[in-house]
C-alpha cells in the first residue's frame, strides 16, 4: 500500500481499503510533467522549445512570388518537432534553425528559453551526466569545474583522461619517465601530457 497525503491508496487502485475509484491527481498518470513550450529568443514566431527538451517550428506563411495579377502569394508551412542529429563525440545533440543554418546544441535553447543566458563563467551541466537527456529539470549552469567533476562522479572520463590516469601520469612524471613515453601509453598527445605536468589542466585535481 501507498499512502498519499494522508490518503491511503491500495495497489489496485480503492482507497482506504474500499473499491472507490482513485481521485485523477492521485493517478500516477496524472503526475507525468506537462510539456510547456516557449518561443527561442531570436526566433520568435519560428521556433520554440519545450521543457522535456524538443524544439519545434511553428507554423507560418512564406513569400512564394506574385501572381499573373500582381497578387502576393503565400503558402503555409505547418510547423513540425524537429529531428535532432549528432553535435560532437561527447554525445551531444543539435538542431538546424533555419535554411542553411549550422546546428545549435539542444541544451542551449532549452536554457536560453526558459534560463537565460549563461552567468559568466558557466556552462551547461547535464545533471544525470546522459547529453540527450535535454528536458529542463536535467539541466543547470555550472562552472567548468563543477561540469568535470560531475562526469567523474558519474563513472565518465574528461579528455580521455580518469582521475586515475592523471594521478599515474603525475607519478610517472616525478619518477622520470618522459612525456613522449607517456602520450603513447594513454593514447593523447604530448601537449596533453605537458598540460598535466604544468598544472594548466587537472588543476583542480590535488
Amino acid at each position: 500500500r501507498e499512502a498519499h497525503e494522508g490518503i491511503e491508496v491500495t495497489p489496485d487502485g480503492s482507497v482506504g481499503g474500499r473499491h472507490r475509484p482513485l481521485p485523477p491527481i492521485f493517478r500516477r498518470k496524472e503526475f507525468v510533467m506537462q510539456e510547456q513550450w516557449k518561443d527561442i529568443p531570436g526566433y520568435e514566431g519560428r521556433y520554440q522549445a519545450s521543457t522535456l527538451g524538443h524544439i519545434r517550428s511553428v507554423s507560418h506563411k512564406v513569400r512564394t512570388g506574385k501572381s499573373r495579377f500582381g497578387k502576393e502569394c503565400y503558402r503555409t508551412m505547418q510547423g513540425r518537432v524537429l529531428k535532432p542529429g549528432q553535435y560532437c563525440k561527447s554525445g551531444h545533440i543539435s538542431v538546424v534553425l533555419g535554411h542553411k543554418a549550422v546546428g545549435t546544441p539542444v541544451h542551449q535553447l532549452i536554457m536560453l528559453t526558459f534560463v537565460g543566458s549563461p552567468p559568466i563563467g558557466t556552462e551547461i551541466l547535464h545533471i544525470n551526466g546522459v547529453p540527450t537527456d535535454n528536458r529542463l529539470s536535467n539541466l543547470r549552469y555550472g562552472t567548468r569545474t563543477e561540469n568535470i567533476l560531475d562526469v567523474y562522479h558519474q563513472g565518465g572520463v574528461w579528455r580521455k583522461l580518469s582521475i586515475e590516469d592523471v594521478n599515474a601520469i603525475r607519478f610517472s612524471l616525478f619518477c622520470g619517465i618522459k612525456g613522449s613515453e607517456l602520450a603513447a601509453i594513454y593514447g593523447v598527445s604530448q601537449a596533453t601530457i605537458s598540460a598535466v605536468k604544468c598544472g594548466r589542466t587537472f588543476k583542480w585535481l590535488k
